[in-house]
Protein backbone atom coordinates (compact mmCIF):
# COMPACT_ATOMS: atom_id res chain seq x y z
CA UNK A 1 0.00 0.00 0.00
CA UNK A 2 1.49 3.34 -0.96
CA UNK A 3 1.11 6.51 1.05
CA UNK A 4 0.23 9.73 -0.79
CA UNK A 5 1.82 13.06 0.12
CA UNK A 6 0.61 16.17 -1.71
CA UNK A 7 2.97 19.13 -2.08
CA UNK A 8 2.53 22.70 -3.35
CA UNK A 9 3.41 26.28 -2.59
CA UNK A 10 0.56 27.07 -0.28
CA UNK A 11 -0.51 30.32 1.26
CA UNK A 12 1.86 31.41 4.03
CA UNK A 13 1.52 29.69 7.39
CA UNK A 14 -0.98 27.03 6.31
CA UNK A 15 -0.12 23.78 8.05
CA UNK A 16 -3.24 21.75 7.18
CA UNK A 17 -4.84 21.01 3.83
CA UNK A 18 -8.24 21.93 5.30
CA UNK A 19 -6.99 25.48 5.94
CA UNK A 20 -6.22 26.21 2.28
CA UNK A 21 -8.84 28.63 0.96
CA UNK A 22 -11.35 27.30 -1.58
CA UNK A 23 -10.30 28.16 -5.11
CA UNK A 24 -6.66 28.69 -4.17
CA UNK A 25 -4.40 28.28 -7.21
CA UNK A 26 -0.84 27.38 -6.21
CA UNK A 27 1.90 29.35 -7.96
CA UNK A 28 4.27 27.59 -10.32
CA UNK A 29 7.11 25.51 -8.92
CA UNK A 30 8.82 25.75 -12.32
CA UNK A 31 8.78 23.88 -15.58
CA UNK A 32 8.78 20.11 -15.56
CA UNK A 33 12.43 20.26 -16.72
CA UNK A 34 13.25 22.53 -13.74
CA UNK A 35 11.56 20.11 -11.34
CA UNK A 36 13.38 17.09 -12.77
CA UNK A 37 16.70 18.97 -12.53
CA UNK A 38 16.06 19.81 -8.84
CA UNK A 39 15.10 16.21 -8.10
CA UNK A 40 18.32 15.04 -9.82
CA UNK A 41 20.31 17.20 -7.38
CA UNK A 42 18.95 15.00 -4.58
CA UNK A 43 18.54 11.69 -6.44
CA UNK A 44 20.93 11.67 -9.43
CA UNK A 45 19.62 8.38 -10.83
CA UNK A 46 15.91 9.32 -10.81
CA UNK A 47 14.00 7.50 -13.53
CA UNK A 48 12.45 10.30 -15.61
CA UNK A 49 11.67 8.18 -18.67
CA UNK A 50 8.03 9.26 -18.23
CA UNK A 51 8.33 13.04 -17.73
CA UNK A 52 5.10 13.32 -15.71
CA UNK A 53 5.84 10.28 -13.47
CA UNK A 54 9.24 10.09 -11.77
CA UNK A 55 10.55 6.99 -9.96
CA UNK A 56 13.07 7.32 -7.13
CA UNK A 57 14.34 4.00 -5.83
CA UNK A 58 17.27 2.90 -3.71
CA UNK A 59 17.95 0.75 -0.67
CA UNK A 60 16.87 3.70 1.52
CA UNK A 61 13.64 4.78 -0.22
CA UNK A 62 10.98 3.89 -2.79
CA UNK A 63 9.06 6.93 -4.03
CA UNK A 64 7.13 7.82 -7.15
CA UNK A 65 6.27 11.41 -8.04
CA UNK A 66 3.61 12.82 -10.33
CA UNK A 67 4.34 16.31 -11.59
CA UNK A 68 1.59 16.61 -14.20
CA UNK A 69 1.70 16.88 -17.96
CA UNK A 70 1.69 20.66 -18.28
CA UNK A 71 4.71 22.83 -18.98
CA UNK A 72 4.42 24.50 -15.56
CA UNK A 73 4.31 22.35 -12.43
CA UNK A 74 1.94 23.72 -9.77
CA UNK A 75 1.70 20.74 -7.45
CA UNK A 76 3.30 17.36 -6.87
CA UNK A 77 2.07 14.10 -5.44
CA UNK A 78 4.59 11.77 -3.86
CA UNK A 79 3.71 8.09 -3.42
CA UNK A 80 5.78 6.56 -0.64
CA UNK A 81 5.84 2.83 -1.32
CA UNK A 82 7.81 1.85 1.75
CA UNK A 83 6.26 4.04 4.40
CA UNK A 84 8.20 6.29 6.75
CA UNK A 85 11.66 5.30 5.42
CA UNK A 86 11.01 7.62 2.46
CA UNK A 87 10.04 10.70 4.50
CA UNK A 88 13.57 12.21 4.56
CA UNK A 89 13.93 12.14 0.77
CA UNK A 90 10.45 13.63 0.29
CA UNK A 91 11.24 16.37 2.79
CA UNK A 92 14.57 17.18 1.09
CA UNK A 93 13.03 17.31 -2.40
CA UNK A 94 10.18 19.47 -1.07
CA UNK A 95 12.68 21.85 0.55
CA UNK A 96 14.66 22.18 -2.70
CA UNK A 97 11.49 22.83 -4.69
CA UNK A 98 10.12 25.28 -2.14
CA UNK A 99 6.89 23.34 -1.64
CA UNK A 100 5.05 22.26 1.48
CA UNK A 101 4.31 18.50 1.76
CA UNK A 102 0.99 17.45 3.29
CA UNK A 103 -0.01 13.95 4.42
CA UNK A 104 -3.22 13.34 2.46
CA UNK A 105 -4.56 10.92 5.06
CA UNK A 106 -4.42 13.30 8.03
CA UNK A 107 -4.27 16.59 6.11
CA UNK A 108 -1.35 17.69 8.29
CA UNK A 109 2.00 19.12 7.27
CA UNK A 110 4.44 16.22 6.75
CA UNK A 111 7.13 15.87 9.43
CA UNK A 112 9.84 13.34 10.24
CA UNK A 113 7.44 11.92 12.85
CA UNK A 114 4.57 11.39 10.36
CA UNK A 115 3.40 7.83 9.84
CA UNK A 116 1.50 6.18 6.98
CA UNK A 117 -2.18 5.41 7.38
CA UNK A 118 -3.15 2.13 8.96
CA UNK A 119 -5.72 0.23 6.92
CA UNK A 120 -9.03 -0.35 8.71
CA UNK A 121 -9.67 -3.83 10.07
CA UNK A 122 -11.43 -6.29 7.77
CA UNK A 123 -15.20 -6.60 8.10
CA UNK A 124 -16.82 -9.99 8.76
CA UNK A 125 -17.80 -10.23 5.08
CA UNK A 126 -14.23 -9.48 3.95
CA UNK A 127 -12.86 -12.10 6.35
CA UNK A 128 -15.32 -14.71 4.99
CA UNK A 129 -14.50 -13.77 1.38
CA UNK A 130 -10.75 -14.16 2.01
CA UNK A 131 -10.89 -17.28 4.17
CA UNK A 132 -9.19 -20.20 2.43
CA UNK A 133 -11.38 -23.23 1.73
CA UNK A 134 -10.51 -26.36 3.71
CA UNK A 135 -10.05 -28.45 0.54
CA UNK A 136 -7.24 -26.18 -0.63
CA UNK A 137 -5.07 -27.45 2.22
CA UNK A 138 -5.40 -31.13 1.24
CA UNK A 139 -6.19 -34.03 3.53
CA UNK A 140 -3.83 -36.23 5.45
Amino acid sequence: MSWAVYAMRGPGGVRRLDDIPDGYEPPSVGTSADVVAKVREVVPDVDASKPSWLALRSDEFDVEMTIGKGVEVRDITFYLNDGPRSIPIVMEISRRLGVTPYDTESGNFLTEESRPPVPPPLTEDEIKANKPKWWKFGRK
